[in-house]
C-alpha cells in the first residue's frame, strides 16, 4: 500500500500561502519573519536595549564586544559609546554605498537656471561619520597607535615605565 507524499514543512506551507488553511495568518507571518538577533552580554557589560532595533548594529556589537573584553578595554560604562559606534558604522556603510552607487558629484540647477555640479550629501555624511568613528576607535584602542598608547599608559600605571615592552631589551 502506498504511503502518500511527505507533508510540507512550515516554511513550504508559508511560501504557498497556506492553501487549505493549514496554517493561520499569524503562523505564516511568524515563519516568514527573520529571527531577531540579540546582542550578547560580555562579562558584566550589557548592551543598551535600543541596540536591538538595528540588526546590523547588533551584528557589529556581537563581533566587537568579545574582542574588546579579551583586551580588557570594555567595561560596563562603555556599553553606550560602543553601541553608538556600532550604529554609526551601519550609517557609514549605508552612506558609503550611496556614494559608490550615485557618485560623489551630481548635476543640479542653480537659482539662475544654470546646470552645475554639487557634492552628494551622502559624501559629507561619510566624512562626518568617519571622523566620529575615528574618535571612538581611538578611545577603544581599535587602531594600532591608540592601542600602543593604551599599553604604554597601563605599563606606566603599574610602575613599569622603564621596562621594555617586548622583553628583548635590557631595562634602563
Amino acid at each position: 500500500m502506498a504511503r502518500g507524499r511527505k507533508p510540507d514543512t512550515a516554511e513550504q506551507q508559508a511560501a504557498k500561502g497556506a492553501p487549505g488553511k493549514r496554517m493561520t495568518a499569524q503562523e505564516v507571518q511568524k515563519v516568514r519573519e527573520p529571527k531577531a538577533l540579540m546582542p550578547v552580554n560580555v562579562g558584566k557589560v550589557r548592551p543598551p536595549k535600543w541596540l536591538k532595533r538595528s540588526r546590523k548594529a547588533t551584528e557589529i556589537w556581537n563581533d566587537l564586544a568579545p574582542k574588546l573584553e579579551r583586551l580588557n578595554l570594555l567595561h560596563d560604562l562603555d556599553a553606550s559609546p560602543l553601541a553608538r559606534y556600532c550604529r554609526y558604522t551601519v550609517e557609514w556603510i549605508a552612506a558609503d554605498l550611496a556614494v559608490q552607487k550615485e557618485g560623489t558629484w551630481f548635476e543640479a540647477i542653480d537659482t539662475n537656471g544654470n546646470a552645475t555640479k554639487k557634492r552628494h550629501p551622502a559624501f559629507q555624511a561619510v566624512q562626518d561619520l568617519e571622523k566620529m568613528l575615528r574618535d571612538i576607535e581611538s578611545t577603544f584602542g581599535m587602531r594600532p597607535d591608540a592601542r600602543y598608547k593604551i599599553m604604554r599608559d597601563q605599563a606606566a600605571a603599574r610602575g613599569m615605565g622603564n621596562m621594555p615592552l617586548f622583553g628583548d631589551e635590557k631595562p634602563t
